[in-house]
């Protein structure tokens, strides 16, 4: 949650000096670059949408923006007919930290976990405390308790340079919460890059100490998207309006199918055809 004393913990993110603070705005001693803020969240970054091409799932894409901005009821369509969840979750790895330390929620969007943790995105959203890069996080090295990053680096082009961000904020036997997608649909946020096995998100975080990883997703929320484009790709007859059009409908088709992953997620082999896992792990 943004409070006056967050500015306190404030950098420039580029050059990670402190800042200082000003009734409106942050300013860096260094290279005067001013960073205007409100009572409710204080502003690093500005994404230009213009820059960005139109992905193909450009519907599905304005209305879960247009969702975002309206909390409760993205909130009901993302429990409703998002994937299912399983396995441990953020709030679950993060109950023995109070609300003294300083956590951070990457991409968190209009999701507030804690009242105490910091909700931190691209796009100024509701809930939404600092809007940064998460490239160019705006806090001093070695200063973060605890990070959670919930289907997140999928959606930035390098992923490795994210997670050296990640480990220079968070202090030695800091904590990271990460979900990461390996069976999963197309979904641009703005982009949409990477996948990764549980071998591979293991090989991908070497850096850090593995305290637990399984899976987040399971085998039917994975079927369940896959079945989703799959149709509506076949019905769309390569007029990509109508296959927009059909994906929304299928969603609403095989949503319940997700239903199956209380179960599947527990069969042998299901990470095998999982749609995302969960890895906790600190710094080293």
């Amino acid at each position: 949650m943004f409070t006056s004393d967050l500015l306190n913990h404030l950098f420039c993110p580029q050059c990670l000096v402190a800042l200082q603070n000003n009734p409106s705005h942050l300013t860096c001693p260094n290279c005067q670059t001013k960073y205007t803020h409100s009572a409710k969240s204080v502003v690093f970054y500005s994404f230009e949408s213009a820059n960005n091409p139109q992905p193909s799932d450009s519907l599905l894409v304005s209305l879960k923006n247009k969702f975002k901005h309206q909390s409760s009821l993205y909130h009901f369509f993302y429990y409703l007919l998002g994937a299912l969840f399983v396995g441990q979750s953020a709030k679950q790895a993060l109950a023995d930290l109070g609300e003294d330390k300083l956590i951070i929620n990457l991409g968190s969007g209009p999701k507030r976990l804690r009242p105490d943790i910091i909700n931190l995105d691209f796009l100024p959203l509701p809930n939404v405390d600092i809007i940064a890069d998460i490239n160019h996080l705006p806090f001093a090295s070695t200063t973060v308790d605890a990070i959670v990053a919930e289907l997140v680096l999928e959606h930035v082009p390098n992923p490795q340079a994210t997670l050296a961000e990640i480990k220079r904020v968070l202090k030695p036997g800091g904590l990271l919460y990460l979900v990461a997608p390996f069976i999963e649909n197309f979904h641009s946020s703005p982009g949409d890059y990477t996948r990764w096995t549980k071998s591979g998100l293991r090989a991908l975080l070497v850096d850090f100490e593995e305290k637990e990883i399984g899976i987040r997703c399971g085998p039917a929320s994975a079927f369940a998207v896959v079945a989703q484009e799959f149709f509506a790709l076949l019905l769309s007859f390569s007029w990509r309006p109508l296959q927009q059009f059909w994906s929304l409908i299928f969603l609403f088709i095989f949503s319940p199918l997700k239903l199956f992953d209380l179960l599947l997620s527990h069969f042998p082999g299901a990470e095998n055809i999982a749609l995302a896992f969960y890895y906790l792990g600190k710094k080293k």
